[in-house]
């Protein structure tokens, strides 16, 4: 993220700071009233935020969440033209001349097929860098969305997981889908995705205990 302008590795960052300090790092959830009702609240669940307006658009195809100085778009993912939302966030919120291009994918963070199927009303976006992306988007996501189409989650709420912070970190060791039987058989990439991790500043506080459990989450992950 050397290169990266200044705006988005903030927003990497911020996500990172929210996973790091454990249950804060939002992505997707199924109802806005998940953040409080109205549209601008203080003391909702996600201490010290607000949701507001991005321009004109309604609340239920996208709105900005506040928190500090760090704004997270968040959007419909069955919306049709979310890049031009994050283009609209980019120039309004972030002070760029619009979304970035070369070199950079506008995704959701929390699968948008994935996210349609579980009920999911909004779901966070991020620039994010086009290999990692790609790599995560071809293997890890669509295992995702085919476990979804059989039987979808029910959280009301999700956070980011290692494989997202992976994904916004420029994780590209992803060659194939997750194996959905055998946990072991899912730990080279998840020690990869740890090294990755651990050579960004960001390691685990127990590697050994996380990677099982990140190995057995990606048998069922959906």
């Amino acid at each position: 993220m050397q290169d990266w302008p200044p705006v988005l590795v903030r927003q990497v960052h911020t996500l990172v700071r929210q996973f790091m300090a454990g249950g804060e790092a939002w992505i997707g959830v199924a109802g806005i009233e998940c953040f409080g009702t109205g549209p601008v609240r203080t003391g909702t669940l996600r201490r010290g935020g607000r949701i507001e307006t991005l321009g004109n658009r309604p609340l239920d195809r996208a709105f900005v969440w506040m928190q500090g100085a760090e704004p997270e778009l968040w959007v419909d993912p069955r919306a049709a033209g979310y890049r031009d939302l994050y283009d609209e966030f980019a120039r309004t919120r972030l002070g760029l001349s619009g979304r970035p291009t070369a070199g950079f994918n506008i995704d959701h963070l929390f699968p948008k097929s994935a996210g349609a199927l579980d009920g999911m009303s909004h779901v966070r976006m991020l620039a994010i860098a086009r290999p990692s992306n790609q790599a995560a988007g071809r293997t890890l996501e669509k295992a995702m969305t085919q476990r979804a189409r059989t039987a979808s989650g029910r959280k009301r709420i999700r956070h980011a997981t290692w494989m997202t912070i992976g994904k916004a970190t420029g994780f590209v060791g992803w060659e194939s889908l997750p194996d959905s039987a055998d946990a072991q058989a899912n730990m080279p990439v998840v020690r990869a995705l740890f090294a990755h991790l651990a050579a960004h500043g960001i390691p685990a506080d127990f590697p050994d205990l996380e990677q099982r459990l990140t190995a057995h989450t990606l048998t069922r992950i959906r």
